[in-house]
């Protein structure tokens, strides 16, 4: 008795089986390490109340809105569970793209759920950012440290920068606070400079010609080096004992010094550094008439 022929298979459950084989190569593996992006209805999606960026360039957010609509989303915004509202989310980073999707009228955002810490992740995504003011990036390194019980090193690590950078970036609160409120012209490494300062006079007088613009980190240091103007007499003082105010040698050795390194240095003077000399050539001119 002859074998029986085998039949050729389907068409179409070969086809079947090839477009079965194709999906499976892009399904998520079990045991990934990495948590995959879905789509989350935007009407189910809340800011979240302890967002530690409280201000939005509504600029900004058109403009983003803007290179969403024409590029897609490029980056998935993250996303918790409410920890009320059953099947609604609250979001732990990503509120910029949140806005701007909105603003497009989009009904649904990529996204991400984060089960970890969740304000730790916020903090450290507005870290992150290159648009932040320095005053708000030292507010939220401080918060960083404060909430997490977190040492310099420890965020220096986490947020991958150097530990002096750290120090540096938490010293620009030692300024006053109306100053830094006004202070989003001024360069960062001005900041730090400043922030070097002792209290003072000196200090007091740098920081108002670095709020005017008329201050350059070069012509700081010439101000440091040349160290604090002598103190006035007090009036009731010059009034009963009138009398010439004393040149401290070591003041005019400072000068001197200061001067010395600068017109070693060999570079053009700024304008700012060009009036001061002027008063002060003429007022050693008129002193030297004597």
């Amino acid at each position: 008795m002859s074998r029986a022929r085998a039949k050729p298979a389907s068409p179409v459950l070969g086809a079947a089986m090839s477009v079965i084989g194709a999906a499976a190569e892009g399904l998520v593996p079990q045991d990934s390490r990495f948590r995959h992006s879905f789509e989350a209805p935007l009407a189910r999606i809340h800011p979240d109340p302890d967002q530690p960026r409280k201000n939005f360039d509504e600029a900004e957010i058109a403009a983003l809105a803007a290179t969403m609509q024409a590029e897609g989303q490029l980056q998935p915004v993250l996303l918790r569970r409410h920890p009320e509202r059953r099947g609604e989310w609250l979001l732990v980073a990503g509120e910029r793209r949140f806005r701007a999707a909105r603003r497009n009228g989009w009904p649904s955002l990529l996204a991400i759920e984060h089960t970890g810490d969740a304000a730790l992740a916020a903090l450290l995504e507005n870290l992150q950012r290159q648009d932040l003011t320095p005053a708000e990036e030292a507010r939220g390194l401080q918060r960083l440290l404060e909430q997490r019980g977190m040492t310099q090193a420890a965020a220096a690590a986490l947020l991958g920068r150097s530990p002096a950078e750290i120090s540096a970036t938490l010293r620009l609160l030692t300024l006053p606070a109306a100053f830094l409120e006004g202070a989003g012209a001024v360069p960062r490494n001005l900041l730090v400079e400043l922030a070097r300062l002792e209290e003072g006079p000196l200090r007091d007088r740098l920081l108002r010609q670095a709020a005017a613009g008329g201050l350059t980190v070069r012509a700081l240091r010439a101000a440091r080096a040349a160290g604090p103007a002598p103190s006035p007499a007090p009036a009731s003082e010059s009034a009963s004992e009138p009398g010439p105010v004393p040149l401290r040698p070591a003041s005019l050795a400072s000068l001197a010094e200061a001067l010395e390194r600068r017109h070693a240095a060999g570079t053009p003077l700024e304008p700012v550094e060009r009036r001061h000399l002027a008063v002060l050539r003429a007022r050693i001119d008129a002193l030297l008439e004597f």
